[in-house]
């Protein structure tokens, strides 16, 4: 991933997390935030690998959360992500 689009996709990360519900937990946000970048940058075809490494490297996120949620199919991370919301209300 280029320095462009690293700093485009720390920006994504950074509104996902600012635009959470406030009653959601910061573990709940980071799952979030984490579900929502996997599946853009997967539906942008950027490499599993480079996602991990973006995430744990770039972001600081959790590895076990980037780990659990890396491979999950697109209609599971739209899922996990509902499921964090409905959380929140």
């Amino acid at each position: 991933m280029s320095w462009l689009n690293r700093t485009f996709m720390n920006g994504y990360y950074q509104g996902v997390v600012e635009t959470a519900p406030a009653v959601l937990s910061a573990a709940r946000v980071e799952e979030l935030a984490v579900a929502m970048t996997i599946q853009h940058l997967r539906r942008a075809g950027v490499q599993i690998s480079t996602i991990h490494d973006f995430l744990t490297s770039d972001i600081g996120a959790d590895p076990r959360l980037v780990s659990r949620l890396i491979n999950l199919s697109a209609a599971e991370l739209e899922t996990a992500q509902a499921r964090v919301l409905a959380s929140a209300f």
